[in-house]
């Protein structure tokens, strides 16, 4: 009888040992399986991201070099000479920095009156939009022939800190 019990153990004992070594080799399977589909997947994510930032790259060079804010009231004197304008005034309405990936970028907002005919103050807002045109906005342009008046809100952009 004693033989049969140390029997019936060791059986047990064996087919117990066989099904912790399927289970082994079952869960050996699995991991390699797990392992394999997270390296694809992170493999697909890596391509995604360099896909991504060769976008990122093409379009932060496709922007233009600022450099220094355009320099409105050295600028616009010279400008208003060239074009037969008298400058009566450029005011600064305000400033305003933003934070990019980048840098931070500073746009300053200029309101410029100028006494002249219609012809001078358009051939003015060429000359500054030339002048300054990758760093310049127009905001708006108001002409009064009859009074040969020229009212300007523009919007410079630039690096803070830069003097043109």
């Amino acid at each position: 009888m004693l033989h049969i019990i140390l029997l019936g153990g060791t059986y047990q004992r064996s087919a117990a040992a066989e099904k912790i070594q399927s289970d082994i080799t079952s869960l050996d399977q699995n991991y390699a399986a797990l392992k394999q589909i997270n390296e694809e997947q992170l493999n697909a994510l890596q391509s995604e991201l360099d896909l991504i930032q060769a976008e990122v790259a093409d379009l932060q060079s496709s922007f233009p070099e600022l450099g220094a804010p355009f320099a409105i009231y050295h600028r616009g004197m010279d400008l208003s000479q060239l074009s037969g304008v008298n400058l009566n005034s450029i005011s600064h309405l305000g400033s305003n920095l933003q934070e990019t990936a980048a840098e931070n970028i500073q746009t300053d907002n200029y309101s410029i009156e100028l006494v002249g005919s219609l012809e001078s103050c358009l051939t003015f807002v060429q000359k500054l939009e030339i002048a300054g045109m990758e760093t310049v906005t127009m905001e708006y342009v108001s002409i009064w022939p009859e009074e040969e008046l020229c009212s300007l809100e523009i919007k410079t952009v630039g690096y803070p800190g830069v003097e043109e």
